[in-house]
């Protein structure tokens, strides 16, 4: 069985037919019943929320990284790539310009310290963000479980 719990699903099926002779013709009944497993919708729901913000994550360490590899190399601020690059993560590092110098090495190199300690804040936050998620869709103690039967009957000719 897989670590994944949006495997299962967590209403859960059961299905059985009857049928008996009727005048005139033949009735039909069918009945379905339906288990809903809260604990399993809450493991579902926490399962995708942490695998939203280490995805949401992971895609800002990635445009931070690479600024701060491009700004360490001192990349041509011209080429428009390293200029949209540098337009879209100036969002999520200025709140951190100025806690600290960043260093000039060379004519064109800066070793920038505050995309650095953006790369830390943002994975602090992410990770807080999912032991939040943890702790508010933890399973319950009870056993949450809700039956739902339905019945159905024809007469067929």
């Amino acid at each position: 069985m897989s670590d994944d719990p949006t495997i299962q699903n967590p209403r859960v099926t059961y299905g059985e037919s009857q049928q008996a002779n009727y005048t005139g013709g033949q009735q039909v009944e069918s009945r379905a019943e339906f288990v809903e497993d809260k604990n399993l919708m809450r493991t579902n729901r926490r399962y995708w929320i942490t695998r939203l913000v280490y995805f949401v994550l992971g895609v800002l360490e990635v445009i931070m990284g690479l600024r701060f590899i491009f700004r360490l190399l001192g990349a041509n601020q011209d080429s428009p790539f390293v200029m949209f690059l540098y337009n879209l993560s100036h969002v999520f590092v200025y709140p951190f310009n100025g806690i600290l110098d960043d260093q000039t090495i060379g004519s064109s190199s800066v070793f920038e310290i505050s995309t650095l300690i953006a790369m830390v804040v943002y994975a602090l936050i992410a990770w807080g963000l999912v032991a939040l998620g943890r702790v508010i869709l933890a399973p319950s103690l009870t056993n949450d479980r809700r039956v739902t039967t339905s019945r159905s009957s024809r007469i067929t000719p």
